[in-house]
């Protein structure tokens, strides 16, 4: 794999880690933070109202996304043959955090705790990300403040730094807003990272994101001073996180 960014630990590739994966260095990486695509995107313009057509949310998909809509048995079972793939690039005591939100298809909840399961991977817990607002008015059921990080290990013991765990299990963590310089149109808070990173990682480790966006976890690590993998598919995405790790100091937040 050549880099398209290499500099002081942190390297970023240009590609589709559905291809990469075998690429990465073998029992190297020591946590796993991501947000993947969430399956429900690609129509996303086509179809909502209310408060979710008054926002700019729709309209910055349709011109900054990529697709993300798969049938759902095929998008599942991409998700976990992926991860069990990368448990060879992974350490023994690896953890991995994975966001996702709990969706709906035909009117049924499809939570991911009862889908993500990757072959050598166990849950170790589910947090709740409080966004302490939504956007899903127009549906018939409670408006939706949450998603979910599921923090995976690899194996019977696992990295822990004890100072975290006051953190608890509902991280009440507002989502950033198109005003707030988000340069992609998913992205997540850096709290997000940055708490997952300092709570299973040590000073020098390797953190890896296979979907990178726009650079927040690869950023998250910088700062606390971990070394990082970024792999993403959309080069201009890439050409972003490369100007964001440039920066002495955090420009934006963006994922």
């Amino acid at each position: 794999m050549n880099p398209y960014y290499d500099h002081a630990g942190i390297t970023i590739y240009n590609g589709d880690i559905h291809v990469l994966a075998s690429d990465l260095p073998h029992g190297a990486v020591n946590a796993i933070v991501t947000s993947p695509p969430y399956n429900q995107m690609s129509a996303v313009s086509k179809r909502v109202t209310g408060m979710w057509a008054r926002s700019s949310f729709a309209s910055r998909w349709g011109a900054e996304g990529y697709p993300d809509e798969l049938p759902e048995s095929e998008y599942q079972k991409q998700q976990n043959a992926l991860f069990t793939s990368l448990l060879d690039a992974c350490a023994d005591d690896a953890s991995l955090f994975y966001n996702h939100q709990i969706r709906w298809r035909d009117g049924d909840c499809i939570h991911p705790v009862q889908w993500f399961q990757p072959t050598g991977w166990r849950l170790r817990q589910e947090i709740v990300w409080n966004r302490a607002g939504g956007m899903m008015m127009n549906a018939r059921m409670f408006v939706r403040f949450d998603e979910r990080i599921m923090w995976l290990v690899r194996g019977e013991s696992w990295r822990w730094n004890q100072e975290c765990v006051g953190a608890g299990t509902v991280w009440n963590i507002a989502p950033l807003q198109t005003r707030q310089g988000k340069a992609h149109p998913v992205a997540y808070p850096s709290a997000i990272p940055s708490r997952c990173i300092a709570a299973t990682t040590s000073p020098g480790d390797l953190v890896l994101d296979p979907y990178m966006g726009g650079g927040t976890t690869l950023r998250a690590a910088k700062d606390a001073g971990r070394r990082a993998i970024g792999i993403e598919i959309e080069e201009r995405y890439c050409e972003i996180a490369a100007k964001q790790l440039s920066q002495e100091v955090m420009f934006g937040v963006t994922e």
